[in-house]
């Protein structure tokens, strides 16, 4: 992603993360429903690109907490329907880490294999 358009998103969740708190502060109702330590997202029907962006991002946290490198947490989107209401959509489901773990094997195996045989082909030389 070019550097322009990772600064156009960044400032437009640190906008809806604006818009977020002063929400919660002046009338608090998704604010239970995020577990500390959470990995927040934002979509809206209004902006299908950010929201696009964002599960594009998701899709990366998600695969550096199965490898280990980003710590295990909650990942969540906060969503604008159309009524303009705000709901929390949990985004990291049991069989999605489950797929991406499994993924994350097989290429292991795949390499390790890969790797195996073409030892086998020089020590064959």
């Amino acid at each position: 992603m070019p550097a322009n358009n990772l600064n156009s998103l960044t400032d437009k969740n640190l906008d809806h993360l604006e818009e977020l708190l002063h929400r919660e502060v002046t009338h608090p109702n998704l604010a239970e429903q995020i577990p500390s330590g959470a990995h927040l997202f934002h979509g809206s029907f209004k902006d299908p690109g950010l929201t696009e962006a964002n599960l594009k991002l998701f899709s990366k946290v998600l695969l550096g907490m199965t490898l280990g490198f980003v710590e295990e947490a909650p990942l969540l989107m906060i969503y604008e329907d159309q009524l303009g209401r705000h709901k929390v959509v949990d985004l990291s489901s049991e069989s999605q880490k489950y797929r991406i773990r499994s993924l994350v094997e097989t290429f292991q195996e795949q390499s390790q294999r890969e790797v195996t045989l073409n030892l086998d082909i020089l020590q064959a030389a």
